[in-house]
C-alpha cells in the first residue's frame, strides 16, 4: 500500500500539487504529501489481510 500511494498516486497528483503550491506555498503541500504517504504505510500495517498476504507457492 505504501508503494501504491507513493509511486502510483503521486504522479497523478502533480497538476493538483502544482496548483496547491501556487496557492499555499511548499510547506503545507509537503506536509499533506507526507500525511498521504504515512496513511499508505499505516494502512499496510493495520489491514490484517495485507500484513498476512503471501505469494502462492
Amino acid at each position: 500500500m505504501s508503494t501504491l500511494f507513493t509511486y502510483a498516486i503521486a504522479p497523478l497528483s502533480y497538476p493538483v500539487t502544482g496548483a496547491a503550491v501556487a496557492l499555499w506555498g511548499t510547506g503545507p503541500v509537503f506536509a499533506v504529501s507526507a500525511a498521504v504517504c504515512a496513511a499508505g504505510g499505516a494502512m499496510g500495517l493495520t489491514v490484517t489481510a495485507l500484513r498476512r498476504a503471501e505469494l502462492p507457492r
